[in-house]
């Protein structure tokens, strides 16, 4: 079983959150699957990273 880490940084304001995903997944592809849907970087109009979403996939037992 595996689980989803994600962690919002909102570089404006210097604020950090880390939050565990609820669902669990049977396999790291589907775990994966959604992580990639999940993730993202957010650019103002200069092109500087202003948010972002890092995904990570654990293990559910070391979570």
């Amino acid at each position: 079983m595996f689980k989803l880490l994600i962690t919002l940084i909102n570089h404006e304001a210097g604020d950090r959150r880390e939050l565990v995903h609820n669902g669990r997944y049977k396999t790291r592809e589907a775990a994966w699957n959604d992580a990639q849907k999940m993730a993202y970087i957010h650019k103002n109009a200069t092109g500087t990273v202003t948010h972002e979403c890092i995904v990570k996939i654990a293990e559910a037992r070391n979570v």
